[in-house]
């Protein structure tokens, strides 16, 4: 049987159904069929169009085309959304993988489940780039981060007041770290050949308004800071004061704490033997003679442990007399503390505590107890408000004293009620001088410990490669230096921020994407911007002049 196009019978239906006089013959002969043929076409379109389920039809391909045009909008939001692991993407990984310490061959594993893709067999093997292709990448990341680093330190070192120093090694080789206090900023991280005063005055000398460094008691650290305040001297500018890290003498005092509790435990295990021993003696032979031997070995460990009592209790009080208020809430002194730091010493005698007793003589020790009522001095606030304010801090600071029912603990309750009432009866200059106070006592720094912070940041490189080179701590600090504080009170802001930089953009990475020329540009105009004053006070100098 002929099959005919669909538009065919459509033709000759149209030629049945509303054709002039003799338009089906004409049309028969035309195309060689019969009448016939031309009415079932008829028929059959006829039949097609008042079919019952044709509407049904209707719909279902009206719900497909539904259907695909969602798919098609779900489809361009997911290819709006998704990343394309080009070699952009990828060396940003290497590099971020790489700053934040994680090993080359960690991270080509960990690329694994993002560029795998299943295939109809099973999981087909990705392709990754190479160990060396990362490192290539990450490499190339640490050569644009120098130049950078450069024309961001002359902006970022300038603001540096306070700084905690210390050094860390490499294998040999000695890592100069210095660090700012407030922001936590990675000032500079410099591999040197040596350590002494003659490298760490280099570091000294870059920082221009520096007042005071924070530090361990490491020679070379001490002879580079009397370099630089012997060349400071003689420009006539004020000379970097020194304060000794409390964060190391705490921990050397810990140290010989445990040593005379584990020579107590000795002892108390000697003791113990030696009286198992008499007993055994005694059951077998009958003599008891045995038992003189353990009991002098049990008053040897009675006076040890009463040595090792009486040391932890002067040793409290060595802890309290470095802090910067007393139990009672009241300002620490420079004379209250050394007659205190005097009086423990005198109770530590003995080899274990020789390198603590040389720590706490030193009078770097309590550089801070100098400078905290010096700026506070400074403040513009009232005296009785300040008294105030140094009152309440002081107690909020020892809330161990406000506790308990004694008469100590309910005086300075009072003393805490009586400061606050005056705070609040003198309305916004009381909170203002609260606020004031805080602020200058949270810049009282006593502790490098914060440098050990980004030690620990170099040191998860050392672990996993015992190797380190000045581009990668380059590409280090420049990505702790961006990095946004995710906890604390400096959290989402970054060191640079907290400094007062206002950089083009907060992602390192696209940081790297500029030339040193267009970063000095734009770090200078945001500079520029910052110092002039607002237009009404401009203003109103002028009307002045």
């Amino acid at each position: 049987m002929l099959s005919l196009p669909p538009h065919l019978r459509i033709a000759n239906a149209a030629a049945v159904l509303d054709g002039p006089h003799g338009d089906i013959t004409r049309r028969a002969l035309q195309h060689g069929l019969s009448r016939q043929a031309l009415y079932r076409d008829t028929d059959r379109v006829l039949q097609a169009l008042d079919a019952p389920h044709a509407d049904q039809q209707l719909r279902e391909l009206r719900a497909q085309i539904a259907a695909l045009r969602a798919q098609i909008t779900a489809l361009q939001a997911a290819l709006g959304a998704a990343v394309t692991p080009d070699e952009d993407r990828l060396a940003a990984f290497a590099s971020t993988a790489q700053a934040e310490g994680v090993s080359l061959p960690v991270a080509r594993r960990l690329l694994v489940p993002l560029l795998a893709k299943p295939d109809a067999g099973g999981s087909a093997p990705p392709k990754l780039p190479s160990v060396a292709q990362l490192g290539r990448w990450s490499r190339a990341a640490a050569v644009r981060a120098a130049p950078l680093l450069a024309v961001l330190d002359e902006f970022s070192r300038p603001c540096v007041g306070q700084a905690a120093s210390d050094e860390i090694f490499f294998g040999k080789k000695p890592c100069l770290m210095v660090v700012e206090h407030h922001s936590l900023c990675w000032v500079s991280g410099r591999l040197a050949p040596r350590r002494d005063g003659t490298e760490w005055a280099k570091e000294f000398r870059q920082l221009p308004n520096l007042r005071q460094t924070t530090q361990d008691g490491g020679t070379g650290l001490a002879k580079g800071l009397a370099i630089a305040n012997a060349e400071r001297h003689k420009a006539e500018h004020a000379p970097v004061l020194a304060q000794d890290d409390h964060f190391h003498v705490l921990r050397e005092g810990a140290r010989a704490l445990r040593k005379m509790q584990g020579a107590v435990a000795r002892l108390i295990d000697k003791a113990e033997k030696a009286d198992r021993k008499a007993v055994a003696k005694e059951r077998q032979t009958g003599d008891g003679r045995g038992k003189g031997a353990a009991a002098k070995a049990w008053r040897r460990a009675e006076r040890a442990c009463e040595a090792w009592s009486a040391a932890e209790a002067a040793w409290a009080e060595v802890a309290a007399a470095l802090r910067l208020f007393t139990p009672q809430g009241a300002l620490n002194t420079r004379d209250r503390a050394e007659a205190a730091l005097q009086a423990a010493l005198a109770r530590l005698p003995g080899p274990p505590w020789s390198k603590v007793r040389r720590l706490l003589g030193r009078p770097q020790l309590l550089t801070f107890l100098d400078e905290a009522p010096k700026r506070l001095s400074a403040l513009p606030v009232a005296g009785e408000l300040l008294a105030a304010a140094l009152r309440v801090e002081g107690l909020r600071r020892q809330p161990e004293g406000l506790q308990g029912a004694g008469g100590q603990a309910g005086a300075l309750r009072g003393v805490l009620l009586a400061a606050g009432l005056v705070l609040s009866l003198s309305g916004a200059a009381g909170s203002q001088a609260l606020a004031l106070v805080r602020g200058t006592l949270r810049g009282v720094w006593r502790a490098s410990s914060l440098v050990e912070c980004l030690n620990s940041v170099a040191r998860m490189q050392q672990g996993r490669h015992r190797k380190m080179t000045q581009g990668l701590l380059d590409l280090k600090r420049l990505y702790w230096n961006c990095r946004t504080f995710r906890t604390g009170q400096r959290r989402k802001k970054s060191p640079y921020d907290l400094q007062g930089l206002r950089l083009p953009t907060r992602a390192w990475w696209e940081l790297l994407r500029l030339t040193p020329e267009q970063l000095r540009g734009h770090l200078q105009v945001a500079h520029n911007a910052a110092a002039q004053p607002p237009p009404e006070e401009v203003s109103a100098h002028e009307v002045a002049a």
